[in-house]
């Protein structure tokens, strides 16, 4: 059994066996991984950064419509979202034949599958509260630099014009109702409907529509709908709808549950909404001269894109230490198979035996740790002599 044991001598003495061999094969494989490198297409990476100060999130003007955001987390999902809708398909396709990502195949296969290839080579994530990394990796600096600067220039507008549309929007949606009850308030009840056609406005016609149809309701309490005023009253929302259809409007009703609810046509309520409704669009107007002067100031650019000029793959360092550690495997290999075909003492002895054409008897036991004594010489000798006999 004690020949099977393995001693950390042994190993060393088989290392320096073939030390030379050793550092022969990790020499081979470092350099041959070192010129993979220059084999492989480098990818430079140009990078920036931005952030998204919280006061973006939060407009006093709308503040009493759309719910302002203070939550982080909140607030990063929503530039994450915004970020991604600014790299969309049709900005990857502009730049996929701008620089000549894209070949010329009409397969719509192919073409969709360039399109993730190149969308893989934008990289996006939040580092932290407010703040965006975006960075474009390809295998000319240049054009890292050049679509870098275009990305930021895109998800810089996007996200200013989500903010400018978000509040023109409510501008919108509150000078039509402000102009749809100006003119409502202004049609009295008899020949109410003549008017308001004359007026050719959606907004007016659908109020009117909105007080035929209370009108109807209200009586049909009490009348059958065969009555003459009945009759009229339906007539006239018959011909109202008619014009709003050629408007495209797709949410036309005749019912009254369907519909807002008109306002009542008392002089000073009218004249009190009619103020308010007016100060606050005038706020509005001036909220968005500030915002369109203001709103880039709401971004920050942390850092901009700068041309690289160090590859960011393949790198030779890496490259080189997987190499030494692959040499060292093909090192072990080499060094083992060696060792497991290199004779042992025993088949040394017995091949010392067959060239001498002698009769192996065995080893003597090492005394006080001697070396063993072979005994195939002394065999031979005494084989010899007595053949002489």
């Amino acid at each position: 059994m004690s020949a099977d044991k393995v001693f950390i001598r042994d190993v060393t003495q088989a290392i320096g066996r073939y030390k030379l061999a050793i550092a022969a094969i990790c020499f081979c494989s470092v350099a041959f991984f070192v010129q993979l490198t220059f084999w492989i297409e480098k990818q430079y990476i140009s990078t920036f950064e931005i952030n998204v100060y919280s006061k973006y999130f939060q407009s006093p003007l709308i503040s009493g419509i759309i719910p302002d955001t203070f939550n982080v987390p909140e607030m990063r999902f929503a530039i994450d979202s915004m970020v991604k809708e600014a790299i969309s398909d049709d900005f990857v396709d502009q730049i996929g034949r701008r620089y000549k990502f894209y070949s010329d195949t009409k397969d719509e296969r192919e073409v969709a599958r360039e399109r993730q290839m190149l969308r893989d080579r934008f990289s996006y994530f939040s580092t932290g509260g407010q703040s965006y990394q975006i960075s474009f990796s390809s295998a000319d600096p240049y054009v890292a630099k050049k679509v870098a600067e275009e990305t930021l220039a895109v998800v810089n507008g996007h996200i200013i014009s989500k903010r400018i549309n978000t509040i023109e929007l409510v501008k919108e949606v509150m000078i039509n109702k402000l102009n749809s009850f100006n003119a409502s308030q202004s049609f009295s009840t008899r020949g109410g409907t003549e008017k308001a056609l004359a007026s050719k406005s959606p907004e007016v016609l659908k109020e009117e529509l909105i007080k035929l149809n209370s009108n109807i309701d209200a009586l049909g309490t009490q009348l059958k709908d065969t009555h003459p005023r009945i009759k009229a009253l339906i007539e006239r929302r018959d011909t109202i709808l008619n014009w709003l259809k050629e408007f495209d409007l797709k949410d036309i009703s005749t019912t009254v549950d369907n519909q807002p609810v008109a306002f009542q046509h008392d002089k000073v309520v009218s004249e009190q909404l009619s103020s308010k409704f007016y100060a606050k669009y005038h706020d509005f107007n001036i909220a968005l001269d500030i915002e369109k002067r203001s709103v880039e100031g709401y971004i920050g650019i942390i850092k901009s894109p700068q041309l690289p000029v160090a590859a960011q793959w393949p790198k030779k360092r890496l490259f080189a230490s997987l190499g030494f550690i692959l040499g060292l495997v093909f090192a072990f290999i080499y060094v083992y198979v060696k060792e497991a075909l290199r004779p042992v003492r025993h088949e040394k002895a017995m091949a010392e035996v067959r060239r001498l054409n002698a009769i192996f008897l065995g080893e003597l036991p090492a005394l006080n740790g001697a070396r063993p004594v072979k005994l195939p010489h002394v065999k031979s000798s005494l084989s010899r002599s007595g053949s002489e006999a």
